[in-house]
């Protein structure tokens, strides 16, 4: 006698993050590297400043994480790229299941690893600090004494929406290149048309894009703002991977 049993949808996409998880264990080497290689460029500074005068000479130099945090969303971007080749995808098919439950599963993992990699690129920037402190001979000043945990934890979860949008970014971007491979050559070329055509309208990335959201002062509206660009480049996703070849 032969049996059937139903199995949700919810219950195979855990099954298949579960999966990615152990498999795709690999991505933390790679962000460990290159958080590594961003406080070795973070040594040189950020700024600089000096006064002096007849007897004495004061020099300041400024470090902060904020190389780190580009080299991590740069890694969100290209792992999230990475997962839509076609040897990625076909991991999926190691369970019963379908492009919606495969892209969905992609999603969650992006987004517990996108967590790690911001929480590990606040503590990054303690590292930082630290490598300055024993290996320079400057004295140490900082100012997260006057951050409270509150300033920590908002600017901690607008890392890990910013590294989860960009990673969005490149799964939409992988996903129309694996739908069509001429993209490939496309993609630049709308991305940088685009960019002429805001120059020509008086308009700049820097002010259609990053300033819309990196220079918004409400907290609330940032996430408002970065979870909405999310979901329109994660839809964007998920919407083309429904019209990929299904493997028989």
């Amino acid at each position: 006698m032969m049996y059937s049993a139903d199995i949700s949808t919810a219950e195979v996409v855990k099954k298949q993050v579960s999966y990615k998880w152990r498999a795709y264990i690999s991505v933390f080497t790679s962000l460990v590297v290159i958080q590594l290689l961003a406080v070795l460029f973070s040594l040189n500074g950020t700024g600089m400043s000096s006064s002096g005068g007849m007897n004495y000479n004061i020099r300041v130099e400024y470090y902060n994480a904020d190389m780190i945090m580009i080299f991590t969303i740069f890694w969100g971007f290209i792992t999230a790229l990475l997962l839509t080749t076609k040897a990625y995808r076909e991991d999926d098919f190691a369970f019963v299941t379908n492009r919606t439950s495969g892209t969905l599963s992609t999603i969650i993992y992006l987004w517990i690893i996108c967590s790690i990699a911001g929480f590990a690129a606040s503590l990054s920037g303690y590292l930082l600090k630290v490598v300055v402190f024993l290996f320079t001979s400057q004295e140490l000043l900082s100012n997260n004494g006057a951050e409270g945990a509150g300033i920590y934890v908002m600017g901690l979860v607008s890392l890990i929406l910013t590294i989860f949008m960009f990673a969005g970014f490149g799964y939409a971007a992988g996903m129309i290149v694996q739908w069509n491979k001429m993209f490939v050559i496309l993609l630049p070329v709308l991305f940088i048309g685009l960019l002429i055509s805001l120059e020509s309208a008086g308009y700049s990335m820097d002010r259609f894009f990053f300033q819309f959201l990196f220079s918004e002062q409400n907290f609330w509206l940032f996430i408002m703002k970065s979870l909405a660009v999310s979901t329109a480049a994660y839809v964007t996703a998920f919407l083309i991977s429904n019209r990929l070849e299904v493997k028989r």
